[in-house]
């Protein structure tokens, strides 16, 4: 109990020191804006260099709101198995709201005038110090923190649960030590390994009392209900919190909502943001103002490559292909030719393979660097598919995968992408269906322009991940 009270008050202890790091850090990042703009020579001055006592307001402002929306997007738990470019893209978005209020109160109060470059100065600034600060607390917390808050876990389940465990040893190095394992039925205990075998769930109350875990997770449903309730309030009288493996049913629910009807509660799967009309006004746009800029920049680079695909092999420039998309609409991909003309007359629809004899040295190039995806900025334009989504699948492999992957067909509630969630994960050609599936429904279910955006310049680091 006096274990586990230390580290809650260790890890409250360390929030409170972020919240005071970044408190501080929009406080210097005032003050070196305000020397870079009216005392570092770089910029001119012809209105004169204001008091900086009336910049005193809007500093403890802007420092004060920083913190609430922080606290607000839960900016103050730590999940050191995220990586940190999640937190550098919500700590980006963050600031960029605080600045929009900054700016809305430099138009609205009138009896001074603010310099606009120094708050363009101030933007800049916030997001390096703060991006910076954040960047070695993570460092400090993961080395010396972690490792003494750290929770101990009980897992409840079967030999096969077990192995599930094993292939997220990774997570577990930043979340917390499996203290061993509690099999449901007796005759599992000899396939689980005997160190981390701690007994069967007629021991479990014994077990609670000489463990002393902090966490319980039950990650099989083979349990009859009454005995799933005795576990979970076990496990409350001793403070131990009691989790259920939610990819029980090999599917991947991330999140769910309540919703009451005449008195009856039911537990639905929590609505894509994209259902809602606002949300799906503003990826277009995204999608329009990013297509047409793309096909504008890209356009000389587009001809040299359009000239090379044409010298290299006999066939045309472009592959065009039947390809499925939102609400299982069919259309036309197009791609640059990376195979030689009729690759799959003799095999039929095939997935491509690495090192496949049907490339064309172009197309080995192109294929690496996923520069054959680029004409589907025109797709995009034309509304059949996003910048961002699931990757679209041919309408032969669709029919396959909709019966034997769960919850495959909901990946068509969205318009498909160029790049998507998956993608920028490293889960390509050659990764199992299942896995791309939850990627592509977490995306679904937590879509939102900063995510699309993260995913879009994240897309630029993983382009050796095709083939």
């Amino acid at each position: 109990m006096i274990n586990k009270l230390r580290k809650k008050k260790l890890s409250i202890l360390f929030s409170g020191l972020t919240i005071t790091s970044d408190f501080v850090c929009v406080l210097c990042a005032f003050i070196l804006s305000y020397w870079l703009r009216f005392y570092s020579s770089l910029f001119a001055n012809p209105m004169g260099i204001p008091s900086y006592r009336q910049y005193t307001f809007p500093m403890l402002f802007a420092a004060v709101l920083l913190v609430i929306i922080f606290n607000a997007d839960g900016l103050y738990i730590y999940t050191p198995a995220k990586k940190f470019i999640d937190y550098f893209f919500r700590i980006f978005k963050n600031i960029c709201i605080v600045m929009l209020f900054i700016f809305a109160g430099t138009f609205f109060y009138r009896e001074f005038t603010f310099s606009r470059l120094l708050v363009i100065i101030l933007w800049a600034t916030m997001v390096t110090l703060l991006s910076f600060s954040r960047y070695i607390l993570r460092k400090i917390y993961i080395q010396y923190i972690l490792p003494k808050v750290k929770k101990k876990i009980l897992v409840i389940g079967n030999p096969q649960n077990f192995e599930m465990f094993n292939q997220h040893k990774i997570y577990f190095q930043f979340y917390g030590t499996i203290a061993g394992f509690i099999s449901h039925r007796k005759a599992h205990c000899a396939a689980i390994d005997q160190q981390q075998y701690l007994g069967s769930l007629d021991d479990f109350e014994g077990i609670l009392d000489k463990i002393k875990p902090d966490e319980v997770i039950l990650s099989t449903l083979e349990i009859p209900r009454k005995k799933i309730i005795e576990l979970i309030l076990e496990s409350e009288k001793r403070l131990i919190n009691f989790k259920i493996v939610a990819d029980l049913l090999e599917i991947m629910i991330q999140q769910f909502e309540l919703e009451n009807i005449g008195g009856l509660n039911l537990l639905k799967i929590k609505e894509s943001p994209l259902n809602f009309a606002y949300n799906r006004f503003l990826k277009r746009f995204v999608d329009i103002l990013g297509s047409s800029l793309g096909l504008i920049i890209l356009s000389p680079f587009l001809l040299i490559i359009s000239l090379l695909v044409k010298l290299s092999s006999s066939g045309g420039v472009f592959f065009v292909q039947e390809r499925v998309s939102e609400e299982g609409k069919i259309f036309k991909i197009y791609k640059f030719r990376t195979m030689v003309q009729d690759a799959e007359s003799a095999t039929g629809p095939v997935f491509a393979a690495r090192g496949d004899e049907r490339c064309t040295r172009i197309g080995l190039i192109m294929r690496r660097y996923n520069i054959d995806e680029l004409p589907q900025l025109i797709n995009v334009l034309r509304g059949e598919m996003s910048l961002v989504g699931p990757r679209p699948e041919r309408p032969h492999f669709v029919e396959q995968f909709k019966d034997d992957i769960p919850r495959y067909m909901s990946r068509h509630h969205v318009k498909s992408g160029i790049t998507g969630w998956a993608q920028v994960n490293g889960l390509r050609q050659g990764t199992a269906i299942g896995e791309r599936i939850k990627y592509d429904l977490y995306y679904l279910e937590n879509w939102s322009i900063w995510l699309d955006i993260k995913i879009i310049i994240l897309s630029f680091a993983a382009l050796k991940n095709a083939y």
